[in-house]
């Protein structure tokens, strides 16, 4: 999990390449404190915002059928699910005032059909799917619209970035991504994992389990 040092290097990357374009402020996601500082930083200086995209999140390998380490398991619900759990809870109030506004969460296809080798981190995704569904239905009646993309395997660094064939090339994905947000979509999926996405009812666990047999004789590279 990248420590405070590699996330600030990231963010004045980012600062530098897009100045014209976009401010940054550095948030600690796994920091009540820090979401509340932020969220009250960001309303202040941007009193118009009206999109959170909530994009936070780490992917250890773990193994369920032994003990797993209870600091990177935490750190894991901590990022992925409190994470944007407590950000929208900061942002919802300022959100709901805007005449039109939207919360974007970004789960993945695990969250549908888990990666045993991912336990923890398939759970985290699977609920804020959960929450994503709740959200969206207790909004229904507001200006604030929830969408959901769930992405397949990128070749990004969230694992390891090594052009394998199975991992969707960035370009593809946010090309397709994008083409569908603009639709209006409740949830975003890109054509090549809708079979996941559809991971059929009755016979999931047959489902699940091919699919975690083919990924264990191939596994995900993860150096």
């Amino acid at each position: 999990m990248p420590g405070p040092a590699p996330r600030a290097a990231s963010t004045r990357q980012v600062r530098a390449q897009h100045v014209l374009f976009m401010q940054a402020v550095e948030l600690d996601i796994t920091r009540v404190d820090s979401i509340r500082r932020v969220a009250a930083e960001l309303i202040e200086r941007f009193p118009a915002l009206n999109v959170l995209v909530n994009n936070a999140g780490i992917m250890p390998f773990d193994d369920a059928s032994a003990a797993i380490d209870d600091t990177v398991a935490q750190a894991i619900i901590d990022t992925n699910l409190l994470g944007p759990v407590r950000m929208t809870s900061a942002l919802i109030g300022h959100l709901k005032r805007q005449p039109r506004a939207v919360v974007l969460h970004n789960t993945s296809v695990l969250a549908y059909v888990p990666l045993a080798g991912n336990a923890v981190y398939s759970a985290t995704k699977a609920a804020l799917h959960a929450y994503a569904l709740s959200q969206r239905f207790m909004l229904r009646k507001t200006s604030v619209r929830v969408q959901e993309i769930a992405p397949p395997w990128v070749d990004t660094d969230l694992i390891h970035q090594n052009g394998d064939p199975r991992a969707m090339p960035p370009r593809d994905f946010i090309e397709q991504t994008m083409r569908e947000l603009a639709s209006d979509r409740e949830e975003v999926t890109v054509e090549a994992v809708r079979p996941l996405r559809d991971n059929p009812g009755a016979g999931k666990h047959a489902f699940f389990n091919a699919f975690n047999e083919q990924l264990e004789a191939d596994p995900i590279p993860v150096a």
